[in-house]
């Protein structure tokens, strides 16, 4: 396919999430969060056109384990191509899944397709976009654990902007502030009631530019770029999900986001654990792992159910996603002899 037409259909792919993507929380017709959307979408795309420049650069230099180690034949415009709209249906189908119940049995199944109404998940996007691109260089003949690391930073970069675009919305806010002190920026907004609510959203961005930061240092190499991405980002939406209020979906009092970061936390360890040094060493690895995850769940639940102070209990449960993040990363980039 001709460069310019694919040119064309990017833009209009990008126009179409600009209109059609939109918060929930909004009840106005402004599709300030379908326009946050497509700016993330486009950053992603110039961020992995620049890398894929940068490595070029070094190749031509002589330098070989510059920031993208592998070429590819997957085409940036191709990739986004597909891996824009897979990431679109796979948010806005995680999040009907999620709440089954309302949208395939009251609604109907065809509520699905009624996306400008809002409601969607990232990590339903983030597994709709890896699985469009994995099929996509497995058609092209390239390595799909290497276009992974390249989508990485990319991806994440895309997080943060989607996190920032949460201003205005209502959404990504927690507790309402009693503090003075607090009563700011970066800690908290201002709501439509003019009451300042605790401004999670900023975390969650913040952790996003500190993690894409990372990313951009690590090495590519079997996936492990993306196995980073995918275990940092899990472990800090642990504790930031916890702290959002704005209708996130629960199984009982546990998030179904925490839940999904549990397995994911678990999955990259377990992984990263059997490369290094077999089954063996992966079960043993995967023990502390369901044991925090557990400890994480009371911590929920205490969070709700009692009197104690709810600093003491996030600065727990902070320190158990610390250590999950070690404890992930203790064997990045090792292989089993």
């Amino acid at each position: 396919m001709n460069k310019w037409i694919k040119k064309a259909l990017l833009a209009v792919l990008l126009a179409a999430l600009a209109l059609l993507v939109k918060s929930p929380a909004l009840s106005y017709p402004t599709a300030h969060y379908g326009i946050v959307t497509a700016a993330a979408a486009l950053a992603a795309v110039l961020l992995l056109r620049g890398l894929r420049m940068a490595e070029a650069k070094k190749r031509y230099a002589g330098v070989k384990d510059g920031p993208v180690a592998v070429l590819h034949r997957v085409d940036h415009l191709d990739l986004a191509l597909a891996v824009l709209p897979a990431a679109l249906v796979g948010a806005r189908l995680a999040y009907c899944l999620a709440n089954f119940s309302f949208y395939f049995i009251e609604m109907g199944p065809l509520s699905v397709l009624r996306v400008w109404e809002g409601g969607g998940m990232l990590y339903g996007a983030a597994l709709g976009a890896m699985l469009a691109a994995g099929l996509l260089a497995r058609k092209r003949g390239s390595s799909v654990a290497a276009l992974y690391d390249e989508m990485a930073a990319p991806g994440m970069l895309a997080v943060l902007i989607c996190r920032l675009g949460e201003w205005g919305t209502g959404e990504g806010v927690g507790v309402w502030v009693e503090s003075e002190w607090l009563m700011r920026l970066p800690f908290a907004v201002i709501n439509e009631y003019e009451e300042w609510q605790l401004a999670v959203f900023l975390f969650e961005a913040a952790a996003a530019a500190v993690i894409l930061l990372h990313l951009l240092r690590v090495k590519p190499g079997k996936g492990e770029r993306m196995l980073s991405a995918l275990l940092l980002y899990a472990c800090c939406q642990a504790v930031l999900e916890s702290m959002r209020m704005d209708g996130c979906l629960k199984i009982g009092f546990v998030r179904i986001s925490q839940v999904i970061s549990a397995l994911i936390i678990l999955g990259v360890t377990c992984l990263r654990a059997y490369r290094a040094g077999g089954k063996k060493l992966a079960l043993r690895r995967a023990l502390p792992i369901m044991l925090c995850a557990a400890a994480i769940g009371g911590i929920e639940w205490a969070l709700d159910k009692t009197p104690v102070n709810n600093v003491l209990l996030y600065a727990v449960m902070i320190a158990l996603c610390v250590f999950l993040a070690v404890n992930g990363s203790r064997f990045a980039g090792k292989e089993h002899a």
